[in-house]
């Protein structure tokens, strides 16, 4: 199991299927605000967040998805996730959610940073995708602050709820990431 500090409180570590009920407990505090952006719902009862922790454990074994949960001390706050890894071209693609209670400390941009330098250090990847709909302004913040360069927008990608979603599309190549910024 990989665990990952981000500072002094924070952590990421592989979300594992015994962490089903923190899960579907932070989906159901805060999924309303996650589902805001995100094109997958159904995780606040705790066999539905099992079966989303199962299919990253079993792609972490595959070698082709990770999904890390984000922890203040003991309390799951959100996750960072590479929801596809394709080994053979090394393109990944990041993302992430977080409670708005843990949002504006900078833990986002640090536990990307820990999970891009995983990529381009430890899996030898080339290239990682971030993508998001326009609006998400802190999703792209994000992207900005790490280096990322916009690509595109795709449009009417994804569905969230009834509603289509343009999708911007950022990357980041291994030769341009500098590395995990100094922990404060």
């Amino acid at each position: 199991m990989l665990s990952l500090p981000i500072d002094d409180d924070v952590r990421l570590t592989d979300l594992e299927p015994w962490h089903a009920e923190q899960l579907a407990a932070l989906f159901r505090a805060h999924g309303a605000d996650f589902y805001d952006w995100l094109p997958w719902e159904g995780f606040e009862d705790v066999e539905g967040a099992r079966g989303f922790i199962d299919s990253f454990t079993r792609g972490r074994g595959e070698g082709n998805r990770r999904l890390f949960g984000i922890w203040v001390g003991d309390e799951l706050v959100g996750g960072t996730l590479f929801p596809s890894i394709n080994s053979r071209s090394r393109i990944a693609e990041a993302g992430v959610f977080l409670a708005a209670s843990a949002r504006g400390r900078g833990i986002v941009t640090r536990a990307v940073a820990a999970m891009l330098d995983w990529a381009f250090v430890e899996r030898g990847l080339h290239r990682v995708e971030w993508k998001c709909a326009p609006g998400n302004l802190a999703s792209r913040r994000v992207a900005e602050r790490l280096g990322f360069t916009h690509e595109g927008t795709l449009r009417e990608v994804f569905p969230v709820r009834e509603e289509r979603q343009d999708l911007e599309v950022w990357a980041l190549l291994s030769r341009e990431w500098s590395g995990l910024p100094p922990r404060p």
